[in-house]
């Protein structure tokens, strides 16, 4: 869901990003709510991420070169992105934006409605939306990129989108980087690899108030005593390794989920009608619990990845 609502807004805009590191948590701000990372230029020149790259060129590029004339095939390479509910949201793209693009970001800006160019400290940006909405602080984290937006190409070979005017200016003062906390107590953990195509985490808190109205259910049951979630996709020795936490409020419910999980692997793991594929999936996940900590690793076969994407 998160993921889906923040590539639906890059896609509004169109802008092309280029290059990047992936994401510690030194690199977020203490009350993060959710954070996520796509290094779309490793995924193409990485021969494991291949599938994830033909995946989007044909069924994300290719529409938004269609609509905008936009080319994010040969364009698009990373982003950042993390929500904090002090400041809002921040994405972060790296890359050189041309002033042909630029020129028709903002004629996709004026199509959503009112446009004001801005300066700070000799640098533009934009402010896209309600005149009399300033964003920030306040406004749902998983959501607020909606009604009002603050954009600039104003650094060079960056460009950054916020909901905050404030957060903007200073990720303007501060070269398009994010300013981190380093170390603080509670702060959202981060999986990291040295080959990161993906990397995402969030506090669970307002998933959990979202589906109070389903209360029975397993998966209600689990966010309501979960804290946080945190998810790595990553390349090692030419496949495809994926790393999940979940952190519980209680060790007794992280054990629960990963008896309940090792449960459902051992009962597929005698399923003859499975492909070699999967079975290999089966046999290379591995569900570790260390106090509220629950942990799933597992290693997939490029090819699999590529034919779940396409089917």
């Amino acid at each position: 869901m998160l993921a889906t609502r923040l590539f639906l807004f890059l896609l509004l805009f169109g802008l092309p990003l280029h290059g990047g590191a992936a994401v510690s948590a030194d690199d977020l701000p203490g009350d993060t709510v959710w954070y996520l990372y796509a290094d779309l230029d490793l995924m193409r020149t990485a021969e494991s991420g291949k599938g994830f790259s033909e995946w989007f060129d044909a069924e994300i590029a290719a529409d938004i070169h269609e609509e905008t004339g936009i080319d994010l095939s040969s364009e698009v390479d990373s982003i950042t992105a993390y929500s904090d509910a002090s400041n809002g949201t921040v994405i972060l793209i790296d890359g050189p934006v041309t002033k042909e693009t630029q020129d028709k970001l903002l004629a996709l800006a004026a199509m959503r409605g009112y446009v004001d160019t801005r300066e700070y400290d000799g640098k533009t940006y934009y402010f896209v939306g309600d005149e009399d909405d300033s964003g920030g602080s306040g406004r749902d984290p998983f959501d607020d990129l909606g009604d009002s937006t603050y954009f600039s190409f104003g650094i060079a070979n960056k460009a950054i989108i916020a909901s905050s005017e404030n957060q903007l200016k200073a990720m303007l003062d501060n070269g398009g980087r994010i300013v981190g906390s380093r170390s603080h107590d509670g702060a959202l953990f981060v999986l990291t690899a040295d080959m990161s195509f993906v990397q995402a985490g969030l506090r669970t808190n307002s998933l959990a108030d979202e589906d109070e109205d389903d209360d029975d259910g397993w998966g209600s049951n689990i966010l309501r005593n979960t804290e946080q979630a945190a998810i790595l996709i990553a390349e090692r020795s030419g496949q495809i390794a994926i790393e999940a936490q979940l952190k519980s409020k209680d060790p007794k419910i992280a054990a629960s989920i990963g008896g309940i999980i090792n449960g459902l692997i051992s009962l597929q793991a005698f399923n003859s009608e499975l492909g070699p594929e999967v079975q290999s999936l089966i046999e290379n996940t591995r569900v570790e619990v260390n106090g509220n900590v629950l942990t799933i690793n597992t290693v997939i076969d490029p090819a699999l990845v590529a034919e779940m994407l396409n089917d």
